[in-house]
């Protein structure tokens, strides 16, 4: 360990940053007590980049920099946090990143309409590492939007303190003040997060539990609350609270991950009191619990619960006598690996579902940003009678597709038929979302499409689309089948007949190939080929 003690003149610590050494451990302490901790791949040799560490808070105190493995910490301070961005050219076009550092998890999504001003605004929070490209460090990263396609970068909302760094969960709207927390004209905003004790320096030895934090002027400054935790320790490293108001119990229904594939809920009056209902699981998924209604088939007089985990498997199920009931077995709605984390935002419409993932393992060359989110979904829930060995049974379908709002970013389209399938279409340096109608009569036939360098693989008699190892049903629900498929700079979104299978993929475009080649063996299988470009 070296240290150095400096005396902060101006807003930020510059850290120099480099993907070439390992991670060191910064510890700052003032008047002798350890305040805060952080890892970073320390580098003043060979930097590759710059991050900047809040010391404004502590302006002409000494503070005391430690740093292990032994390296000799420098006093540079700078007002002006400008990064040194670097590999913007890998930046997608249209899906949500962070400025600088790593973001993972979606976090806190909510819709808030101001009773101040009538304005409605969506706010997504998301775990972040500020200090890094690499995971670490987590805070809650903040970002607004009006039409969740367009997204305003905010100040940091959460912190990691003496209880933890701050991992995953969800956000409300306490519209009837039932914290008694209100303070002004607006209403009061929850985040309910994991502080993830012994995840850092400074909270050692502690547990994993869920706290509060609270905004009272309109999600722009948050205050953690004083009597945190809200629910203490469970089991293992229980963590990820997603909080939303059940109709049937007449009580606030909180869900956390325990451990293995197993969650419990809780419930509360007043969203500070929380007391234990059961233990659910969800075969063969863990982490990230989202819960919410929805109408099957739009019918309000059918209404199921869906349960998820981080991995896109799902559960459906009913409130009844007081308890949850699964009503069917967890089956899977993303195919691929590469989308996880997913949550749907609290919104005031209980049955309007819009859900966003984190799209990881994307690939932007040599930036010093990583980590995209998926594009938003809107998602429906279909019914369908299906025969078993004894009876007829129903079965409910989770679907998801992307938001109307996608439709606003087409500026040009091209259509063809089968007939074409043979053309070279050139394109342009832009996100594309490519539709196809699949034949419902054809059941053989293959079709490969080249994008950009890159290649999907269509086999109308396996039942199968294939993006390199990735592959996913393209019939899973009765009709004609109809593809979307929204490609940016490193990622592809398939979704297959009416959202009831989808599948994120990894993939960097390669814009010297800017042209899209079709290829058709046996009997053709498509009917009406689409081609938009997108652009924000």
């Amino acid at each position: 360990m070296k240290e150095k003690t400096i005396i902060p003149r101006a807003a930020y610590l510059v850290l120099p940053v480099s993907e070439y050494v390992g991670n060191h451990q910064i510890r700052f302490s003032v008047g002798g007590k350890l305040v805060d901790d952080i890892t970073l791949r320390l580098d003043y040799k060979n930097p590759s980049a710059y991050s900047y560490y809040p010391i404004g808070k502590w302006m002409g105190k000494p503070v005391t920099l430690s740093v292990t493995p032994g390296v000799e910490p420098e006093d540079l301070q700078t007002d002006d946090p400008a990064n040194a961005k670097r590999g913007e050219v890998f930046r997608p076009f249209l899906h949500f990143t962070p400025v600088y550092g790593w973001n993972n998890d979606p976090n806190g999504l909510l819709e808030y309409t101001s009773p101040v001003t009538g304005k409605t605004v969506w706010h997504m929070f998301y775990q972040f590492n500020p200090y890094d490209w690499v995971w670490g460090n987590m805070h809650w990263g903040h970002a607004v939007s009006e039409d969740l396609l367009h997204w305003t970068h905010l100040d940091t909302a959460l912190y990691p303190d003496e209880t933890g760094t701050m991992f995953s969960g969800s956000a409300i709207v306490d519209r009837e003040n039932r914290t008694g927390l209100k303070n002004g004209d607006e209403d009061v905003i929850l985040l309910y997060y994991t502080a993830a004790g012994n995840t850092s320096a400074l909270s050692e030895g502690k547990k994993f539990t869920q706290c509060l934090a609270y905004s009272t002027d309109g999600g722009m400054t948050f205050t953690k609350y004083d009597k945190n935790p809200v629910v203490g320790h469970i089991r293992a490293d229980n963590r990820d609270p997603k909080v939303i108001w059940c109709e049937e119990l007449k009580k606030y229904l909180m869900a956390i991950y325990l451990d293995g594939d197993e969650y419990e809920l809780l419930t509360s009056d007043d969203l500070l009191s929380w007391s234990r209902l059961q233990t659910v699981a969800i075969e063969g998924d863990a982490e990230c619990p989202d819960i919410y209604p929805l109408k099957a088939n739009g019918d309000p007089a059918d209404r199921k619960w869906i349960m998820s985990g981080a991995s896109h498997r799902y559960i459906v199920g009913t409130f009844e006598g007081g308890r949850f009931r699964v009503l069917q077995n967890a089956r899977k709605l993303n195919y691929g690996s590469s989308s996880y984390a997913a949550q749907t935002f609290s919104t005031y419409d209980e049955y309007e579902r819009i859900q966003i993932a984190w799209d990881r393992d994307m690939r932007f060359g040599n930036a010093t940003f990583d980590g995209q989110m998926g594009i938003p979904c809107s998602m429906s829930l279909k019914k369908d009678e299906k025969e078993d060995e004894k009876e007829a049974v129903d079965v409910y379908t989770l679907c998801a597709e992307p938001i109307a709002a996608l439709n606003g970013l087409i500026r040009d389209e091209k259509r063809f038929d089968g007939a074409e399938l043979t053309s070279v279409i050139p394109l342009e340096e832009s996100a594309y979302e490519l539709d196809l109608a699949l034949d419902p009569k054809c059941r053989s036939g293959k079709l490969k499409i080249d994008l950009f360098g890159q290649t999907i693989q269509i086999d109308a008699e396996l039942n199968t689309l294939r993006v390199g190892r990735d592959t996913m049903p393209i019939r899973t629900l009765r009709g004609a089948p109809r593809l979307r498929i929204v490609i940016d700079k490193g990622s592809a979104e398939v979704f297959a007949s009416g959202g009831s299978s989808m599948m994120t993929v990894p993939w960097l475009l390669n814009f010297n190939h800017r042209e899209a080649v079709f290829s058709c063996e046996d009997a053709p299988v498509m009917a009406h080929i689409v081609l938009k470009r997108l652009s924000l």
